[in-house]
Formats: C-alpha cells, sequence, structure tokens
C-alpha cells in the first residue's frame, strides 16, 4: 500500500454504510442485493458505494455473469496494521522519551530546596542561607547587581528601598536605606570580589555600625533552567550572629527571595 492509498482507505471506511458493508463482508462473500437488504436505497446507490470501496482497493468483485460475491480484500488491511503498527512505534518512541524527561524533572524537583533554609554553624559565627531558583545563573547574578532590580525584592514584605550608592564591581560600595511607616534603616557596604559565580561583600546596618559582616554568595547551575543561591555570612562574634537571627533576618530574606522568585515568574528580567 502507498501513502497515496491510505487517504483514500480512510475516507471510504468513514462512511457508516460502507463501514458497515465491510463488516458484514468480513463473515463472508455477498451478492449485491443481499449487501443492499438492510438499507432503504437503490440498488444504484449501493453500486456507488461499492464502487468506492473498489477505487480504495478494500472489496472486489471476480469478473463474469450476474451475480457477482462481492469479496472482502484482507490483504488491504494487513497492510494497514502494518502502517498503523509503524506509527505506533513511533509514538511509543516519543512517549518513553517524554516519561524519561518527566522522571527527571520529577528527580530534580524532588532535590529542590523550595523554601529558604537558614543554618548557624555550630563551631563559627557564620550563617548559611541556601535557596533553589526555577532561574538560570545569569538571572540571579543580575538580580545582585543591577540596582533596580535589586531595589525590587531585597527586605521583607512592607518596606520599599531606594539605592543611594551603587557600584556592582571589585573594589566598588553600596549604600541603600528601606523605609516602613516613615522609618528609615540604611545599610552599606563594599563589593570585595564580584563575579558571575560568586560576590564577595561587606555588610553593615548602620543602626549597628560596629558589627559587619562578610558576606560570600555562590550562584550554582543546576541545569535546566534552574539555579540554587548559596549565602554565608561571617560576623564578628556568636552574640552577633544570634543577634542577627533574633533581628527577624528569616522574615526579610524569605520575603525577598519570595519577592525574587515571583519577578523571575513574571518575566521582569
Amino acid at each position: 500500500m502507498t501513502t497515496d492509498t491510505l487517504p483514500r482507505v480512510f475516507a471510504a471506511l468513514a462512511d457508516p454504510t460502507r463501514n458497515d458493508m465491510v463488516a458484514r463482508l468480513a463473515e463472508s462473500d455477498a451478492a449485491v442485493s443481499e449487501l443492499a437488504e438492510p438499507y432503504r436505497m437503490t440498488l444504484q446507490a449501493v453500486y456507488k458505494h461499492l464502487r468506492v470501496l473498489e477505487d480504495a482497493g478494500l472489496v472486489s468483485r471476480p469478473a463474469g455473469p450476474q451475480p457477482r460475491p462481492v469479496h472482502l480484500e484482507v490483504r488491504v488491511f494487513d497492510l494497514m496494521e502494518t502502517w498503523i503498527e509503524e506509527y505506533r512505534g513511533r509514538a511509543e518512541q516519543r512517549y518513553r522519551r517524554l516519561d524519561a524527561v518527566l522522571a527527571t524533572m520529577k528527580e530534580a524537583d524532588m532535590n529542590r530546596i523550595t523554601e529558604t533554609v537558614i543554618e548557624a554553624d555550630p563551631r563559627l559565627p557564620i550563617i548559611r542561607i541556601t535557596r533553589d531558583f526555577v532561574a538560570t545563573p545569569d538571572q540571579l547574578f543580575r538580580a545582585h547587581t543591577d540596582p533596580v532590580l535589586y531595589a525590587q525584592w531585597v527586605g521583607p514584605n512592607g518596606m520599599a528601598t531606594r539605592i543611594e550608592q551603587w557600584d556592582a564591581r571589585s573594589g566598588g560600595s553600596w549604600r541603600y536605606v528601606s523605609t516602613r511607616d516613615g522609618t528609615e534603616y540604611g545599610f552599606h557596604g563594599c563589593f570585595h570580589d564580584v563575579r558571575p559565580d560568586r560576590i564577595v561583600q561587606t555588610f553593615t546596618f548602620e543602626g549597628d555600625p560596629e558589627e559587619v559582616a562578610l558576606a560570600t554568595l555562590w550562584i550554582d547551575d543546576l541545569g535546566a533552567g534552574r539555579a540554587r543561591l548559596r549565602t554565608q555570612q561571617l560576623v564578628d562574634s556568636f552574640e552577633g550572629r544570634d543577634a542577627w537571627l533574633r533581628s527577624g533576618m528569616q522574615v526579610g530574606v524569605e520575603d525577598g527571595y519570595t519577592k525574587l522568585e515571583r519577578m523571575v515568574t513574571d518575566g521582569i528580567f
């Protein structure tokens, strides 16, 4: 069976009357008059249906005098089955590939850190923060170095941020002011090392200028459009570290990262 034959075969079988005729001929050969018995139509109309089936190669009638029995060409169905099996095999291969992709995505999602994890090192005055994002490493790098983007997500909900100074390069400095209910909170520091996969900077809350934290941010590429942020903040003492944790730091970080994730999802950058 050639490809150009298939449309005629399927079109012939799409008609209910012709489909019924084929089903009856699967039981045994039949004369035209026998095929016409169940239908309220003329013999001329029955012959038209048979002509369509013959043109498609589905039935045949031997040469000779009337009545000539109509015979179902089973070979055509064997060829159709071969064609269907070929495309079924292709579809199954595609579905197997899809299953493999979905399994990989499920495994990656199970390993994803969907909430912000904040941990205090028991041996050193260090706070570690980890969070996974459905974002590329470049997007997360820009979110931490572009002042316009940074001001939109940093800090807890309900707090607005105004950038006063921002030079996100090695040796540059920064300062921003966050406001809530008319009260301002200033923060400043220096960028010591700025690379696409790592940012090292100092961080000082101007309400407690004696406490300076050294923050290192790593951006890990997890593949498939996902990345992990790992932050380590080294402070002067265990007392200072614990004060940071009691200050509501977790709420601010969680709110900020949630806003950042929403910005990526909404396509803001």
